[in-house]
């Protein structure tokens, strides 16, 4: 069996994370001492003389699974073992970065930590911490460990990756096909849902109960909008879609055809609507919307001329040797890294017992 790379982020059934750890880019909590100071049973992993402890892995597991469907008792030694993988890859990549100089300061950890808090109330974030069995501390050592990685990374891969013209226009002439979309229009986006959501991403934490409670807070939204309120400021307060609210409710270009598996009605007004107008509030299965029309398409073929075109296939090229990079790369980390994985070790001396 392959290697796997160092940067995906690990997918264990059943192991979604909860809010807290939404922007954290799914990265493992950093391992402690020296190894050979504790019993094997105490011990996780080693990697490069640098232990992961039991206890360390338990408390992220713990933090992974919180509100969400919990493995099965038959899967819990492969989720445990597949995030165990995860911080060892992680742990490598620190000890890269530290090699490099390229950990995160101090000050660095308390900018993305004011900006990671920023999105929660006082409250919120609290019950969060307790509900995951976080501190402030906790998340200060994940976030220098994700800037120290993202450092790392920019250093050795981003900064080497280059996309040329001709890559670009021999991308675009082999994959014409791809550039000839139907008509697209930029929505703005608010939804309210008419139960209790388990994730609510909107800066109010506002969460509609019941659908009595959903009618009455869309209609609210809608005439705060109407008596000159930013349609993205609102969205960003209070709703509940959880993907878009962060973002001022922007769910960039969408088709009819995508609107229309939502609600054929809201397909059918936002076809109509005029741009920088906005709709009035449409019920669907999923709660109540209100949408604002920012810029139409018209679709058809795209030459590459157009400056979205190029930039699209721009990215496209790069996320690919992005990625190619970082294979090569966690491989060679991979191959220079002393690793003992004491959990495996367990697992396999505990078969048929």
């Amino acid at each position: 069996m392959g290697k796997k790379s160092l940067f995906p982020v690990v997918q264990c059934p059943a192991m979604k994370r909860a809010i807290v750890y939404v922007l954290l880019l799914g990265l493992g909590l950093m391992a402690g001492c020296k190894t050979g100071t504790k019993a094997t049973a105490e011990l996780a992993a080693s990697v490069n003389g640098k232990d992961i402890t039991t206890a360390e892995l338990e408390k992220e597991f713990i933090a992974r699974t919180v509100g969400s469907n919990p493995p099965a008792p038959e899967e819990v030694h492969d989720a445990k073992m597949q995030l165990l993988e995860q911080m060892i890859n992680d742990e490598i990549l620190v000890q890269l970065a530290a090699k490099e100089g390229l950990t995160a300061s101090d000050a660095e950890v308390a900018l993305k930590f004011n900006e990671f808090k920023s999105q929660y109330t006082d409250d919120v974030f609290q019950e969060q911490l307790k509900k995951q069995q976080l501190t402030v501390d906790d998340i200060k050592k994940q976030l220098r460990m994700t800037q120290s990685i993202a450092k790392l990374v920019n250093k050795e891969i981003t900064s080497k990756i280059s996309v040329t013209e001709a890559e670009i226009t021999d991308y675009y002439n082999k994959n014409k096909e791809n550039f000839n979309p139907p008509p697209s229009y930029h929505l703005l986006h608010i939804l309210v849902t008419p139960a209790p959501e388990n994730e609510v991403r909107n800066l109010k934490n506002d969460d509609a109960k019941n659908p009595a409670d959903a009618a009455a807070k869309a209609a609210r939204l809608l005439h705060d909008i109407q008596s000159g309120q930013d349609f993205g400021v609102v969205a960003r307060d209070y709703s509940e879609d959880s993907n878009s609210a962060p973002a001022g409710g922007d769910i960039q270009f969408q088709s009819l055809e995508n609107l229309g598996n939502i609600d054929s009605k809201l397909a059918e007004i936002v076809k109509n609507m005029k741009v920088g107008e906005t709709s009035p509030v449409v019920p669907s299965r999923f709660g109540y919307h209100i949408v604002k029309l920012v810029e139409k398409d018209p679709g058809g073929q795209k030459d590459l001329s157009d400056t979205r075109v190029k930039a699209q296939i721009h990215q496209m090229i790069s996320n690919r040797k992005d990625q190619t990079l970082k294979n090569a790369f966690s491989e060679i980390a991979r191959n220079n890294a002393k690793i003992t994985n004491y959990l495996a070790e367990r697992v396999l001396a505990s078969a048929g017992k």
